[in-house]
């Protein structure tokens, strides 16, 4: 006969405990996620040079490392939800994740972004 239990453990036993390595999933990747966030967010990095509303070059820039309007806006409004969702999960204020401030590295000035001008002669 079966009761719903197998080896002594209920389908409660393992729906909470799924529910509990779901938990702790998404607590870790939120603290993963928050701090490459914040360093997005900074105002502390260079200037990105190129257009400010394509998607593109908000990509490079990101990847660049240097600072992007549009990249820096969404990265402000997903801190707040990164850090809303931690705190849910938790059930409690939690304190943010601030990234790693790693050195500045120096980047050779050949490696900046420089508009080039195209005419086209029909």
């Amino acid at each position: 006969m079966n009761d719903g239990s197998a080896a002594g453990h209920s389908t409660a036993d393992h729906m909470s405990e799924f529910t509990e390595e779901l938990r702790l999933l998404a607590e870790t990747l939120l603290e993963r996620v928050e701090p490459v966030l914040r360093r997005a967010a900074a105002d502390d990095r260079p200037e990105w040079d190129g257009c400010g509303w394509c998607p593109l070059c908000a990509t490079a820039a990101l990847v660049r490392g240097e600072h992007h309007e549009a990249v820096a806006t969404i990265a402000a409004h997903g801190t707040a939800i990164v850090t809303v969702l931690r705190e849910a999960l938790a059930g409690v204020p939690v304190d943010p994740v601030a990234p790693d401030r790693p050195e500045p590295a120096q980047r050779p000035a050949s490696a900046r972004y420089q508009p080039i001008p195209v005419q086209i002669k029909s």
